[in-house]
């Protein structure tokens, strides 16, 4: 049972929404402007808030029901759980492997283990975003902060390991943001570059 829903929740973190919005709202394949990547920050880039709404949605979705699907299920490797569905998102099986940074799918999945914890992570996302307007920055900081957060308000040391694995691997998919952030050649949301 564990084990077949941990590869059920890695197929769920890979079911490509960026792109499904792509047909829904007929825009441009979103591997093919911007940073090329098939999350809703750079959809939005292709002017269409809809088809970005969606993907943010559906993207976020994803993560949040799997985990409570887990909990539900009492699953004692929910820890595996949260790590497969997030490495879906980023290593999709249908897209050979290439997929997005794993953001939204990864604020899911803090708001299904503890709804302070990802209200706090979503709020400092807002407030760091309003404060520099860059989404790359916003994402980072608001991320390594959902491990403090989670800290001080979630019990369950196999899941803040887990949490904190993904961390680095979206840490990790972000090194060109953070090289272009410390060159401060970071583009921001609406940026069309």
């Amino acid at each position: 049972m564990a084990t077949t829903f941990i590869i059920f929740s890695y197929l769920i973190g890979s079911i490509p929404f960026g792109l499904i919005g792509k047909f829904i709202f007929k825009i441009k394949d979103p591997r093919t402007f911007g940073s090329k990547n098939i999350g809703a920050t750079n959809i939005l880039r292709s002017g269409n808030k809809g088809a970005a709404l969606f993907t943010l949605i559906f993207d976020m979705l994803k993560g949040l029901i799997i985990i409570l699907a887990g909990k539900s299920l009492e699953l004692d490797s929910l820890h595996f759980v949260v790590i497969a569905v997030v490495l879906g998102h980023i290593f999709p099986i249908y897209l050979l492997f290439k997929g997005g940074k794993g953001v939204a799918t990864f604020f899911g999945v803090l708001i299904g283990l503890n709804l302070l914890c990802g209200v706090l992570t979503l709020f400092s996302w807002l407030l760091i975003f309003l404060c520099f307007k860059k989404s790359s920055l916003s994402a980072l900081l608001s991320i390594i902060l959902s491990n403090c957060f989670l800290f001080f308000l979630y019990d369950n040391l196999q899941q803040q390991i887990a949490v904190m694995i993904v961390t680095i691997v979206i840490l990790f998919k972000h090194k060109s943001n953070i090289m272009r952030l410390i060159n401060k050649e970071e583009l921001s949301i609406g940026n069309p570059d």
